[in-house]
């Protein structure tokens, strides 16, 4: 009897220290574990891809969905990622919108930025018209917005100006007009594509402000104005296409001082003026266009040393001496 009583106690202890084991909690890296807890996002509350589901359909019945040339799953109760053209999170929020060339054809509808994490809008070369929606500077988590190769009128929006994660904004080869936004606070802004547009007016102080800012196209517009002198803060700048417009006085004397600069187009403008003696001093740059202007004066000494392509031509005041 004790033999079998000896067993049975070793049983129970047995079984007390596996007890107390399991009810001891694991130790994570925040409570000075070494193993760090696993963390899985959750799927987004209903409510929220219900909500996020009815934005989508609105841009949908706003662009001529049922006309697209691929848009399957639109309007199933497929999950939302599985639709055309669209990514989501983890969480299941959408954060990227492309549907390039696929006959969009109607208004962007301002329920767009009901998609509170859409990062990269593509939706370039299609039939969309009339004026962007005010409401696109609600889409704070903007990184991309492409939407060159449509029939876009009117201006571009002031609230697309302010969007604090923009880096790349393409709006080139529509119908746009008026003037530019005025107030730029855009600090992740690197490219600006406008081109080819009927944009009017002076050339913004604040856009050349913009830290990031890499590359400006805004050529084939119609511009006016003299080139601002913020220009020359633009540290970052590497190409810079103003061709084609009605930009008219002197280009800044300092201009040269933008070490990244790289490609410079001026040309068929009404500048006059000078060339700065500074662009001699333009290690990188490789393309200089200032021809069809009303230049004067003497080409400096050693500007077309370094340059792959200068041209100065139909300014009948410029001199090579």
């Amino acid at each position: 009897m004790r033999m079998t009583a000896r067993y049975v106690l070793s049983g129970l202890l047995a079984m007390l220290a596996v007890l107390c084991l399991s009810t001891v909690p694991a130790r994570t890296a925040d409570d000075g574990g070494d193993t760090p807890a696993a963390s899985l996002p959750e799927p987004a509350d209903p409510i929220v891809r219900a909500r996020e589901r009815q934005a989508l359909m609105a841009v949908y019945e706003s662009l001529g969905g049922p006309d697209w040339i691929q848009r399957d799953f639109w309007g199933s109760d497929r999950p939302v990622g599985e639709w055309h053209g669209i990514e989501t999170d983890a969480e299941g929020r959408v954060v990227r919108l492309t549907i390039y060339d696929n006959n969009l054809d109607g208004k962007l509808s301002p329920a767009i930025c009901g998609l509170e994490r859409l990062h990269t809008l593509h939706l370039s070369f299609n039939k969309i018209s009339g004026a962007l929606p005010d409401t696109l500077g609600d889409c704070r988590a903007l990184t991309n917005l492409w939407l060159k190769g449509n029939r876009l009128t009117g201006r571009i929006p002031d609230s697309v100006a302010v969007l604090p994660e923009l880096e790349y904004l393409d709006v080139h080869a529509n119908r746009l007009s008026g003037p530019l936004p005025a107030m730029w606070d855009t600090p992740k802004l690197k490219i600006l594509r406008a081109e080819d547009n009927k944009i009017a007016g002076a050339l913004p102080e604040t856009l050349f402000r913009q830290p990031s800012l890499e590359q400006v196209f805004l050529h084939s517009n119609k511009l006016s104005g003299p080139l601002p002198s913020s220009l020359t803060e633009a540290a970052s700048l590497h190409s810079l296409l103003l061709a084609d417009n009605g930009l008219s006085g002197p280009i800044p004397e300092d201009i040269g001082t933008l070490q990244q600069l790289t490609d410079l187009r001026l040309n068929r403008n009404k500048l006059t003026g000078r060339i700065p003696e500074s662009l001699g001093d333009a290690a990188a740059l490789q393309v200089l266009r200032l021809d069809h202007n009303r230049l004067s004066g003497s080409i400096p000494t050693g500007l077309a040393a370094h340059l792959t392509v200068f041209d100065v031509s139909h300014n009948p005041d410029v001199t090579s001496d």
